[in-house]
């Protein structure tokens, strides 16, 4: 779109609701829960994210196709940022020859998960015969960046996709770049109009010295879960779950809301553009380039004179 410029950039309830009401909004929150098995030998999570799914649906007008992968990469990111601290985070970017291109998804220890789909208006091609969901990003690559604290560079590690489903991606990094034996079930389910209707995670761990009589019995506890959607649409919470595939006694250590939320900001971009320089941005202001959108969250700032004698002026008393 011309003088549309694609920048990265570096509420509450205040009314009367009674306290039941408020439990009841807050259980009803999309929320991911982090437990741990009693003898120490699994660490497990379990995400329901399809307000989220949806929010990043409506937001980036995504097809059915592009709202599944990105449902799954955002929940996946969720499962993993769990076992962050606070403000850590960790960025999925899924890259492949597919429609889909590629799959940004990024989330914070705190709750906060935003994303995006590269072609968000792709769809399956069936011309050439039977397509699956793994046809969607087709051959590529997936690359996991963890933010740590008093970590000067990010911790990154790449693999391959092993078969472009985001589940068995992730698994399969896991337990290839970090040595983790890791078992992940994603699912995203899409109702006739098109819409992102349910949308969630599991994801067990094996910890150093787990009998393999154990991870073999807690594999089949998945296989308790056959339609992980069906179980958030008839009312399952996370903890629920949870307990349902393990077979052991679980301690549970944390319980975070998480929402579609990004910290983009009018103030963000005008720092972002002040590093382009002078020129481009006088030349930006002479072209009339003044809408700049967010490319996580889809948000749209428009630049008013106001705005570019802000950053020129900036830049002009910085050089001087």
């Amino acid at each position: 779109m011309k003088g549309t410029k694609f920048v990265e950039p570096l509420s509450h309830n205040t009314d009367n609701s009674s306290p039941q009401d408020i439990k009841k909004l807050y259980t009803q929150r999309d929320r991911v829960v982090k437990a741990m098995t009693a003898d120490g030998f699994f660490r497990l999570a379990a995400v329901r994210n399809s307000k989220t799914a949806l929010s990043a649906q409506e937001r980036h007008n995504l097809s059915p196709l592009a709202s599944v992968l990105l449902g799954r990469a955002m929940a996946s990111a969720s499962l993993l940022a769990a076992f962050l601290k606070s403000e850590e985070r960790i960025i999925l970017d899924f890259s492949g020859n597919g429609p889909a291109e590629r799959v940004y998804a990024e989330s914070l220890n705190v709750g906060e998960v935003r994303g995006y789909v590269q072609n968000p208006e792709c769809v399956l091609d069936f011309s050439q015969g039977k397509a699956s969901l793994g046809s969607g990003l087709g051959i590529g690559l997936l690359r996991v960046a963890r933010i740590l604290y008093n970590q000067f560079e990010p911790v990154t590690g790449v693999v391959e996709l092993f078969s472009g489903d985001i589940s068995t991606d992730v698994a399969y990094y896991l337990t290839q770049s970090e040595q983790i034996p890791s078992a992940v079930m994603l699912d995203v389910s899409i109702n006739k109009e098109g819409k992102v209707e349910q949308s969630g995670g599991l994801m067990v761990q094996a910890m150093p010295g787990a009998p393999e009589s154990r991870i073999q019995a807690m594999y089949e506890g998945l296989k308790k879960i056959d339609h992980l959607t069906e179980m958030l649409a008839s009312g399952y919470s996370p903890q629920e779950m949870l307990k349902i595939i393990a077979d052991a006694e679980l301690i549970e250590t944390d319980d975070t809301p998480i929402d579609f939320f990004c910290r983009c900001s009018l103030d963000r971009f005008k720092s972002a553009l002040a590093t382009l320089g002078m020129n481009e941005v006088k030349e930006m202001r002479e072209q009339n380039h003044r809408e700049l959108v967010c490319r996580y969250c889809n948000t749209h700032y428009n630049l008013s004179d106001a705005d570019f004698d802000d950053i020129i002026g900036g830049l002009q008393a910085k050089n001087n």
